[in-house]
C-alpha cells in the first residue's frame, strides 16, 4: 500500500469518528433532553443510560468507519489495481 491510501484512510477514519460523535451527542440530547454521559456527566449519568450510550455509540462509530474504509478502497481502487507488485 502507498503512503497516500494510507493518509486518506486515517483521515477518513478520523473524520467518521469525529462525525459519528456528533450524531450521537445531538441525537441523544434531542430524545432524552439532556446531554450525552460524557466527561464529568458520567458521575451523575445512571448506569442504564451509560450503557444505552455506550451501545449507541458503539454501533454508530462501527458503521461510520465501515463506510468510511470502504468508499476509501473505492476511491483508490484503481490506483491499487494499476500499482506493479511488490513480489
Amino acid at each position: 500500500m502507498d503512503v497516500p491510501y494510507k493518509l486518506a484512510t486515517a483521515g477518513a477514519l478520523a473524520l467518521s469518528g469525529i462525525i459519528a460523535n456528533k450524531v450521537v451527542d445531538q441525537g441523544w440530547k434531542l430524545v432524552t433532553g439532556h446531554p450525552s454521559p460524557q466527561g464529568e456527566d458520567e458521575d451523575q449519568a445512571k448506569f442504564a443510560e451509560l450503557i444505552a450510550f455506550a451501545v449507541i455509540s458503539g454501533v454508530l462509530v462501527t458503521v461510520t468507519r465501515r463506510y468510511a474504509l470502504k468508499g476509501t478502497k473505492k476511491f483508490f481502487a484503481p490506483r491499487i489495481e494499476a500499482a506493479p507488485d511488490a513480489s
